[in-house]
This record gives C-alpha cells, sequence and structure tokens, in this order.
C-alpha cells in the first residue's frame, strides 16, 4: 500500500514539473555586435605604445597605461561621427634641505648654514579631434590630430654661509617647451554589446623642444656676482656661455604607434 502511494505522488511531482517546462518560455540569449557610440556619449581612453618618441633627452608620454608618468586620456562625441579628445599630464618633484652647523673643539665646521633646493616639474595638454567614417557596428574606422603642448622647468639652488658670515650661492634653471604634432589612422572593433572597443591607432609625428638651456646666476663670498648660460649634451664640452639658443626636432612615421582600449559611458 505504502509503495502505491509513493508511486502516484511522484507521478504528480512528474506531471506538475512536464506541465511547468512545457509553458516555460527560455530568456533571449541574442547579443547585438556592437555598441558604438553616438553624440553625448563619453570614453575613457587607454593605451599601450608600442613605440616611443624622445625629443632633446626627454620622452614624449604615451597614453595611459596605469604607469608613472602617463597621460591621463578621455575623449567625448560631439557628433555620432566626431570626437575631441585630450590628454594631460601634471608632474612636480622638488627637495628642500636647510641646516645649521655649530663649531666646537671637536667638531671644526667651517660654514655655519647651508641650503639648497631642488625642484623639476612638467605639465602638458594634448588636445585632439578625430573624424569617424564607418557606421559599421562592428569595426570603425578613423583619422585624428594631436597637439601636443608641454611647459617645463629644473631648478637647482645651493647656498653656503661660512663662519665669517660670508655667503656664496649658485641657482642654476633650465626652463624649456615641447610642441608637437600628431596625424594619425585608428582602427577599432567593438566587443559584442558591451561598451567597450579595441583598436591600433599609427601614423606620423613631428615634435620640437625648445629652449632647454641652463642659467647660471652666482654669488662669491666676497660679494661678486655673475652669470653664464650652459647647453645640455653640448658638442663643444661644456662652455659657459653669454647667450645661447637650442632647438631639438625630431619626425618621424609610426613614432607614435598604440594599442588603444576605449570604455564609453554617458
Amino acid at each position: 500500500m505504502k509503495k502505491t502511494v509513493l508511486s502516484m505522488a511522484l507521478l504528480g511531482v512528474c506531471s506538475v514539473a512536464s506541465a511547468q517546462l512545457s509553458t516555460r518560455e527560455n530568456d533571449d540569449t541574442r547579443y547585438k555586435l556592437g555598441a558604438r557610440p553616438v553624440a553625448g556619449d563619453y570614453a575613457l581612453t587607454f593605451g599601450i605604445g608600442i613605440t616611443s618618441t624622445e625629443v632633446g633627452g626627454r620622452e614624449i608620454p604615451a597614453w595611459n597605461l596605469f604607469g608613472q608618468g602617463n597621460l591621463i586620456t578621455g575623449k567625448k562625441f560631439i557628433k555620432d561621427d566626431v570626437a575631441v579628445r585630450a590628454g594631460i599630464r601634471l608632474f612636480r618633484d622638488s627637495r628642500t634641505l636647510s641646516g645649521e652647523l655649530d663649531s666646537t673643539e671637536n667638531i671644526t665646521n667651517v660654514l655655519s648654514e647651508v641650503e639648497f633646493r631642488s625642484s623639476e616639474r612638467q605639465y602638458m595638454l594634448v588636445p585632439g579631434i578625430e573624424k569617424h567614417f564607418s557606421n559599421s557596428n562592428i569595426f570603425d574606422v578613423y583619422t585624428a590630430a594631436d597637439l601636443y603642448l608641454g611647459f617645463g622647468k629644473d631648478k637647482d639652488v645651493t647656498s653656503v654661509t661660512n663662519r665669517r658670515g660670508q655667503t656664496s650661492a649658485e641657482t642654476a634653471t633650465t626652463p624649456y617647451t615641447m610642441v608637437g604634432l600628431g596625424g594619425v589612422i585608428g582602427v577599432s572593433a567593438f566587443v559584442v554589446d558591451l561598451p567597450i572597443s579595441v583598436g591600433l591607432e599609427y601614423g606620423i609625428g613631428a615634435f620640437w623642444k625648445l629652449g632647454d638651456r641652463t642659467k647660471v646666476e652666482v654669488e662669491e663670498a666676497d660679494g661678486t656676482t655673475y652669470e653664464y648660460q650652459t647647453v645640455s649634451d653640448d658638442p663643444f664640452g661644456g662652455l659657459e656661455y653669454n647667450s645661447a639658443k637650442q632647438k631639438y626636432m625630431t619626425m618621424d612615421t609610426n613614432n607614435q604607434v598604440r594599442l588603444v582600449v576605449n570604455i564609453f559611458f554617458n
């Protein structure tokens, strides 16, 4: 009897389950290919530099890959086929030291005070614009132009005062400006219906570095003052110039090749 009741119960459960499965509607698992951005959308942009460019001994910052010195980059679509983009870098590094020295029978310091200040800073802004040609929701082809504007200054100050109260000091200041023009072709692909695209940019770039000469101001302990200029990597072996001008320029194809990932949002 018990077996008969158990069998009837199992048969009832199976019947209910069969009825539920027969009336169930499966979720729609179809995905569209791509999530192409439109006017008003924004993007965070990350890039892996395959090649890099130096001008006058200083590397042009690469796109953002969470590395120190990388540009922080992004873009906004002002039309469905036009986007403005920009990168920015803000860098500063400084050190200051000042001290007073004593002189006793066991410590024979000839100086009474010392001071040292050192600072490096660089600011770079890279505005640009993109024109997109393909309307495909899978692949995207575009061209872009970038303007590089960079400003920097290195400064070192040393000052010492002897026990007779005489001070000698030297100040070395090196300002410079970096300017660049870049034209690239970009190809990217959208990742299913995710707000992500991956691609490649390549093209031609020209960069200039202006200034980069060091002005040295000297104050001797006897009160005499004078100044002169030096240039980095002097082909004449480190002369002291009354005045000097220096300019670097480099231009090449594919000197700013990079893999690019965009994450879109609005």
